[in-house]
């Protein structure tokens, strides 16, 4: 019987920013939960102070200044049961403050317009191109590991049609970012 493993591109497709989340550590998702919690906007910290106060039986109000230390590992723990979009907002804020540095190398490797790893270009922007989008994601994925591997399901989710070119190293780890060999 032939065993098929689930690869991190398949699992991303499948489940999106869950998938992505799945992938990550302890260490990481508590870091995700604070990045949003700490400068996530209105509207995004609105449903998960929602979720959250009606968890720990407080008034949404009283929620909202609750410091970062004490509601990270309750969202970290609620993170599944919120919608995927909210699940993305943990992804792109622990990026936006944790790991800028791998967003610029990507972004500069690309070839990208960014400011600070923040991408600058129109709506109709075109993918960059396939093989340097390899190129840098595999260098990336050897240097970073599994946060290079976070980061590119990342652009996945947030775009398919611009980053779906990160599919050809994606598929190279299974669904827990371990290399798959051949």
């Amino acid at each position: 019987m032939t065993e098929t493993t689930t690869t991190l591109k398949d699992a991303v497709e499948e489940n999106g920013s869950y998938a992505v989340w799945d992938l990550m550590d302890d260490d990481e998702k508590t870091a995700a939960a604070t990045a949003l919690w700490s400068s996530g906007d209105r509207e995004t910290r609105a449903a998960i102070e929602l979720g959250l106060a009606a968890e720990l039986k407080f008034r949404p109000q009283s929620v909202r200044r609750l410091p970062a230390a004490k509601v990270a590992p309750r969202l970290v723990r609620m993170a599944p049961t919120y919608p995927e979009s909210v699940v993305f907002q943990f992804l792109f804020h622990l990026h936006m403050s944790e790991r800028r540095e791998l967003l610029v190398e990507f972004l500069d490797a690309v070839e990208m317009p960014h400011q600070d790893g923040v991408l600058d270009i129109e709506e109709d922007t075109p993918p960059p191109d396939a093989k340097k989008v390899k190129t840098a994601a595999e260098k990336l994925a050897s240097s970073h590991g599994k946060r290079a591997l976070v980061y590119l399901a990342t652009l996945r989710v947030a775009d398919e049609k611009l980053w779906g070119n990160v599919d050809s190293v994606l598929e190279n780890y299974d669904e827990k970012g371990e290399a798959i060999k051949s």
